[in-house]
């Protein structure tokens, strides 16, 4: 009798293990949260430590601006005793005659080649038009140049900025927001124009980041391997699909329209997975084919 309590409690011990083991997965999953829409959630934009970049300017919070100048390189260690002194002392009077917060930003990153290559097979495939029988040779020319930096061991790229602040523009209390922007634009101006001629006394040559420019150096931060998609951000053509999730396309729909979407998905979907290619799935096709003709259409006719 003993026995067999002994071993009733010892399976309800382990049973309850079990339970619990199972509870605390089904908790762990995923999968097994709420997956209803959350209202509250915002744009991955809310996410960015910038409202925006406007006119080679990126807008911070708060009437927060920035701007930022790449500059050059200057070989120090091939220069004469006497050239050092001098760029040594210019670069004093130049940190010296400061009177603003600046940032020194160093960004070292892999060569970006895509764009390159793109222009490269546009060129080769333009060229086998009139030389078709170097085929072979363009296709291995291609493969050899995509990775070309990889094989002789340089393809590291590193730039050197200088970040100009602007945060003074909080205090401008009686202009509106856009005459602060205004303000600050001008005022950054000044202060790049300063550092330029600050660093042209050193040697060191600058040019000002215009709004696609900050764009791919602000992507490549976060997208150091493949930034040439910054292109498509600073163009426009990356959102040009996009559609605002908060409208209802479907609230005054033709129901016409929306049998032919249905229908349309189906024969979509039928293709794509191959179905059509079975006796059977070719033939429901020409049915759903056939209905949409019969009873739908509705995009087909408006295109």
């Amino acid at each position: 009798m003993k026995i067999a309590l002994l071993i009733f409690l010892l399976l309800l011990i382990v049973g309850g293990m079990a339970a619990l083991l199972i509870f605390i997965i089904r908790k762990l999953d995923p999968m097994q949260g709420d997956k209803s829409e959350d209202g509250s959630s915002g744009i991955a934009q809310d996410f960015l430590p910038f409202d925006d970049i406007q006119n080679g300017i990126i807008i911070l919070p708060n009437h927060c601006y920035r701007a930022i100048l790449e500059c050059t390189s200057l070989n120090y260690d091939l220069k004469t005793e006497g050239e050092r002194e001098q760029i040594e002392m210019s670069f004093q009077r130049f940190i010296n005659s400061l009177a603003f917060p600046t940032t020194i930003f160093l960004q070292t990153k892999e060569i970006d080649n895509s764009r390159r290559i793109e222009s490269l097979k546009a060129d080769v495939q333009q060229t086998l038009v009139e030389f078709p029988g170097i085929s072979t040779y363009a296709e291995q020319y291609i493969k050899d140049m995509q990775t070309l930096n990889t094989r002789i061991g340089n393809n590291q790229q590193k730039k050197r900025y200088i970040i100009i602040t602007y945060d003074e523009a909080s205090q401008l209390g009686q202009l509106s927001d856009g005459e602060k922007a205004a303000y600050a634009a001008k005022e950054l101006q000044t202060r790049c124009n300063s550092i330029s001629q600050g660093l042209d006394a050193v040697g060191v040559r600058t040019q000002r980041l215009g709004t696609p420019e900050l764009i791919e150096l602000i992507y490549s931060c976060y997208n150091r391997d493949n930034f040439s998609y910054a292109d498509a951000i600073s163009s426009g053509d990356a959102f040009a699909l996009f559609v605002d999730g908060a409208a209802d396309k479907f609230k005054d729909f033709p129901k016409v329209g929306l049998l032919d979407l249905i229908l349309g998905e189906s024969i979509n979907q039928i293709r794509q997975s191959g179905i059509d290619n079975e006796k059977n799935g070719k033939a429901v096709l020409e049915q759903l084919e056939a209905l949409r003709q019969k009873y739908a259409g509705y995009f087909e006719e408006e295109g």
